[in-house]
């Protein structure tokens, strides 16, 4: 009764925020895509980490390193880095152009960088085809604590998850979601740093930490190094899964968060805080976790769904069941927090660059707000159907393991059309369009076509390795043999950029 009832008024909580959003909204396309361009550099803090801090940070990140040793950490620090060079660098520049072309859409900036609907085209359903089945991992996240804690089956905690994320986003829009990730992150830090406090104090109450390690020492020492207690990291894989990282810059739900700012400021401040807070201070815990903690409690688990949830199965065992509610519902907070900006990013693409940019090009600003809401329904259904898919026993890929094999190597590929959009002159649209397609079906490929669980086609390396380099070299060779952008688009998408960031310098 107690799990009901907390549970339900933390949905509840959420639920009137939505409706508060909803009130107050300006009821534009610009609004609810891109919060009307007003967020701050405090709350772009908390919509940026908790976009990216979700389920698998609580669950899936700890879990794959109490499988396979730390080597996989090397993933965050490639992230963070990855994170604060966009912010540094894409950032201002994504930034000015959104704002001077009221562009609502990142593929929409690129398509008219490189004057192609083609193109808007292919990144879109690229974009969607990979983002769509992650957001499905967030209700699995929650529906596996649900079943650590309650015994229900998977889909009870995924539904729970599903309803709280139509109302957020359909009523909120983007200006609440950003919004209520200040709450959902309080919530989510709380849960995550109090249960590993309160658990080392209970478990290892002389040595903490260090008592941890010595257990493991002890019993499994090869999970405190690399390669790991299976021999999976091996330098070569360490430095691809750095790499796997650094390519953050490319996730479109953070990307899209660069033209949500009030102004350039922001992009001075938020790269220190990503680096500070975010990965000097946040990532440790669940790192502390996975590493230490869960493996030294409550060793002997090699399933990966099993290892998904060992954080919250240590919690249920050493800490009160009214605790392990409240953790449950910081992981709901993670989940909630990373699926709303996700479903955001997919109903833009959907509304603004397929619908608006290809279909029906005359749209109003409430047609496109409408296409927008509907896009979340159908995506949400896409979604969950990943986890009835494990549900029912036809796949089980350890969630860290899909972030990073799948969705990452997807989000990559249009990495070369958008860092040579705003940062090369000579990159056309021959280029742009040859590159991605080019990586995209190798991917795909590489990922279907196995013999023997070997990806021969790609070489038996890490999938965004030669996809992207596949990418890269094309989309550059291309672009130098092929006629020049125009002289107009090269003065709207750099010179009168640039123009205006010096401008907005200037000022402050």
């Amino acid at each position: 009764m107690l799990d009901i009832t907390a549970l339900s008024i933390f949905g509840l909580i959420i639920i009137g925020m939505a409706a508060y959003g909803y009130k107050v909204s300006a009821k534009t396309a610009e609004d609810y895509m891109l919060a009307g361009r007003s967020i701050g550099v405090v709350v772009m803090f908390f919509f940026v980490l908790f976009a990216i801090s979700s389920s698998w940070t609580f669950y899936g990140f700890p879990g794959v390193l109490y499988l396979h040793g730390p080597g996989y950490v090397f993933f965050i620090w490639g992230s963070v880095a990855g994170f604060a060079a966009l912010y540094m660098f894409l950032g201002p520049k994504l930034w000015a152009l959104s704002k001077l072309n009221r562009f609502l859409s990142p593929i929409e900036v690129l398509s008219e960088r490189y004057e192609s609907k083609s193109l808007r085209v292919i990144l879109s359903v690229t974009m969607l085809a990979f983002i769509v089945p992650y957001v499905g991992i967030q209700p699995l996240g929650v529906g596996r604590g649900f079943e650590a804690l309650t015994g229900m089956p998977l889909w009870v905690g995924a539904t729970y998850t599903v309803v709280l994320l139509l109302v957020l986003v359909i009523l909120g829009g983007m200006r609440i979601v950003a919004w209520v990730n200040i709450f959902l992150g309080a919530v989510y830090i709380t849960a995550l740093l109090g249960s590993l406090f309160w658990v080392v104090v209970r478990v290892f109450p002389d040595g903490g930490l260090v008592q941890a390690a010595s257990t493991i020492l002890a019993e499994s020492p090869e999970k405190l190094s690399t390669p790991g207690p299976l021999g999976e990291y091996s330098s070569v894989l360490i430095i691809g899964t750095f790499v796997v990282g650094l390519l953050a810059f490319s996730w479109p739900h953070v990307v899209i968060g660069g033209m949500t700012a009030r102004d350039k400021n922001l992009f001075k401040w938020l790269p220190l805080l990503v680096f500070a807070f975010g990965g000097l201070f946040f990532y440790i815990i669940p790192f502390i976790w996975g590493s230490l903690v869960a493996p030294a409690i409550m060793p002997g688990i090699t399933d990966p769904g099993q290892a998904d949830q060992v954080v919250q199965s240590v919690i249920q065992q050493v800490l009160p069941r009214w605790f392990a509610v409240f953790v449950l519902m910081g992981v709901i907070a993670a989940a909630v927090s990373t699926a709303a900006v996700q479903l955001m990013t997919t109903s833009i693409i959907v509304a603004r660059d397929l619908v608006q940019g290809v279909f029906k090009p005359d749209a109003t600003d409430q047609q496109v707000t409408a296409a927008a809401r509907y896009a979340v329904l159908g995506i949400v259904v896409l979604s969950l159907s990943v986890t009835l898919a494990v549900q029912f026993g036809i796949g089980d890929e350890a969630m860290a393991l899909y972030l990073t094999d799948v969705s990452v190597p997807g989000f990559a590929q249009w990495a070369p059309a958008l860092v040579g959009g705003l940062l090369w002159r000579r990159a056309n649209k021959q280029g742009a369009i040859a590159g991605t397609t080019a990586g995209v079906v190798y991917l795909v490929l590489g990922l279907l076509i196995t013999s023997n669980g070997s990806r021969f086609l790609l070489l038996d390396l890490h999938p965004v390795v030669p996809t992207l380099l596949l990418n890269l070299v094309v989309f550059i060779v291309v672009s130098l043999v092929t006629e020049r952008p125009r002289e107009e688009i090269q003065e709207i998408f750099f010179d009168e950029v640039d123009d205006f960031l010096r401008s907005e310098s200037s000022v402050r």
